[in-house]
């Protein structure tokens, strides 16, 4: 069994269709087709439901796609076990929440020394980034913490100071007598699954504030442009909104103690194999936060 037929194999179960398959991997049609059929032959099955949308894996398919998998993953790790440490090269795809001020001085300083690896950032939501690192979608990612997940290896990285922010074009601001007023404006938040909207939901259960109305965006530059606006309320790291409150256009509140930090940490799957690209990614994020521990 050809290796390069369990990549084939893999590569059109996830993309549903030949055609997808083949323009992912670079392929002409055909020899996707015959490396799938080999493929069949060789384990005795057919491994695909084919119907005119594309292909869907049938029982046996799925029965392979589980080795499939394990074997791509073993075959990564043979590779990440014998790098040469003081100059890995390879590819490294880290996830990170929208709002990690310090992430820009990790990134540059990693690519600075390390400019072999082929970095990748995807950002989302804290929950939806801790599924993809224990699918191992994701090599790690910066979340919100605290975590409470058994596989999951955490390292801390920085702690956050969280606000309320509200535009400063608000009518209600002239006669605001204390900061919990606020809460009965629209919420402009994340998708479920955020760390700073579920400090939100908490703070607004200790104050028995239910939300008259929430209204869900994918970016922070549209939360806040939608704060600018007038259209509500947010609440975020106050290092992401500083420029704005001294530019006039949003006011910050402070608020309760025990709502008002989130730590950001690092985590990656607990028994994934640590290969020196993302050990030396793990250590430029210490250097970067020393160095901004220095500074404070």
């Amino acid at each position: 069994m050809d290796l390069s037929d369990i990549h084939i194999f893999k590569a059109v179960a996830e993309q549903g269709s030949v055609s997808r398959a083949a323009e992912q991997l670079g392929y002409v049609q055909s020899n996707v087709t015959a490396r799938i059929r080999t493929l069949e032959q060789e384990i005795g099955h057919p491994l695909f439901h084919r119907h005119r949308r594309g292909m869907t894996l049938n029982a046996e398919g799925r029965k392979l796609l589980v080795y499939a998998e394990r074997m791509l993953l073993l075959i990564s790790e043979m590779r990440k076990a014998f790098q040469n440490p003081e100059d890995p090269s390879g590819s490294l795809l880290i996830g990170s929440v929208e709002t990690v001020v310090g992430l820009p001085d990790i990134l540059s300083l990693y690519h600075r020394k390390y400019a072999k690896v082929d970095l990748s950032l995807m950002t989302g939501v804290t929950e939806k980034l801790i599924e993809e690192v224990l699918e191992l979608k994701l090599d790690g990612a910066f979340v919100s913490g605290p975590i409470h997940e058994p596989n999951i290896e955490q390292h801390p990285v920085f702690e956050e100071e969280l606000v309320l922010v509200c535009s400063t074009s608000r009518d209600e601001l002239s006669q605001l007598r204390d900061v919990r007023e606020l809460l009965h404006l629209p919420l402009l938040v994340f998708r479920q699954g955020c760390g700073y909207r579920a400090k939100l939901r908490q703070w607004m259960q200790a104050e028995r504030v239910t939300p008259h109305k929430v209204m869900e965006f994918g970016t922070l530059e549209t939360i806040i442009g939608t704060v600018v606006a007038g259209l509500g309320i947010t609440l975020v790291p106050r290092a992401a909104v500083e420029k704005l409150e001294r530019e006039g256009l949003v006011k910050l509140y402070t608020i309760p103690e025990q709502f008002r930090y989130v730590s950001v940490l690092y985590v990656r799957r607990m028994d994934a194999y640590l290969g020196e690209v993302e050990r030396k990614f793990m250590e430029t994020i210490d250097e970067v936060t020393k160095l901004r521990r220095q500074l404070v």
